[in-house]
């Protein structure tokens, strides 16, 4: 009978801590972050300093925007790393590239030439091949992609988000004046676009039907019109970066706002995760099912920075 009482006892136990740890974790650190999660630099003295994204098979794609030069970037790359940060590929003959896309085809979406009065969205095939299949008015800057394919497009000139098919058919899926600025852009669960204001701080949702909602303003970050520079949303959880302040920020859903890396001063320091530095954080993308974040750094020597949640 003893025995009996002490195994139910710590099987009782075992069910209390295996649900209340989680629950811990999640109270004290953010979405389950693990506390001693840290910033690792996988690449220094790195040229890529403007949008990445992560493909299916968990490559790395980060773009070398440049530097602004009368009507665009100067940069002319486009970067596919690996998950260790082994640079495993170069795409060059671009112009001032910014946001990326793979589909599950193979194909790679490129935000390119861009002139502040249009840019280009190009595809490049596996085997190369380049094809330009949407021109869009305004500076189209990033991309989200969803499972079946379709392409989203933030602009940051003009009042909208565009949306690409797979076959090519390009719809305009929200016009508002409050998108004017939006470069970071992501999906949530339920397939609404979230974008993200670099010049506002602002976080907006849009539905299917192009209504926009606000979800959050993150304040007292925008110095000289730099915000927020891209974002990533992992489980309904927006991760952005603060550009101007040296900051990576994590913001539900329903608005609740926290610093979860960084220490402010802009340089490239690694470490634990308040301790740790950025030098100007810019892009910023996700592995979501390894909860792995990868950001890249605007200015200083450069550098594509990793944080395992």
């Amino acid at each position: 009978m003893k025995t009996h009482f002490k195994i139910t006892a710590l099987r009782s136990l075992f069910f209390i801590l295996l649900f209340t740890l989680p629950i811990c974790l999640s109270s004290c650190y953010g979405d389950g972050i693990d506390p001693d999660s840290e910033v690792e630099t996988l690449i220094s003295n790195f040229a890529a300093n403007g949008a990445v994204s992560v493909d299916r098979k968990g490559f790395i794609y980060v773009s070398e925007y440049g530097r602004f030069v009368n009507t665009g970037g100067n940069g002319t790359r486009v970067f596919k790393v690996s998950p260790k940060g082994e640079i495993l590929d170069t795409i060059t003959g671009l112009s001032g590239p910014m946001g990326t896309a793979k589909d599950s085809k193979g194909n790679l979406y490129i935000n390119n030439d861009n002139n502040t009065v249009r840019g280009e969205v190009l595809r490049i095939s596996q085997t190369g091949e380049r094809e330009v299949i949407a021109s869009i008015e305004g500076w189209p800057s990033s991309i989200a992609i969803d499972h079946d394919d379709n392409l989203y497009i933030s602009n940051y000139t003009a009042p909208t988000v565009h949306k690409i098919t797979p076959d090519g058919d390009v719809f305009t899926l929200a016009t508002d004046p409050r998108l004017a600025g939006g470069v970071g852009i992501d999906l949530d669960s339920k397939g609404n676009v979230i974008v993200a204001n670099f010049i506002t701080a602002d976080i907006y949702s849009i539905d299917s039907d192009g209504v926009i909602s606000l979800i959050a303003n993150i304040p007292d970050i925008v110095i000289q019109n730099f915000g927020i520079g891209y974002i990533t949303v992992i489980n309904d959880v927006i991760y952005a970066t603060g550009i101007a302040v040296n900051y990576i920020f994590k913001v539900t859903l329903d608005g609740t706002i926290d610093i979860i890396a960084g220490n402010g001063e802009a340089t490239q320091i690694d470490g634990p995760l308040l301790e740790a530095s950025f030098s100007n954080p810019n892009g910023i993308s996700s592995n979501k099912y390894k909860r792995t974040l990868y950001i890249s750094e605007y200015t200083g020597v450069g550098g594509l920075r990793k944080i395992k949640l």
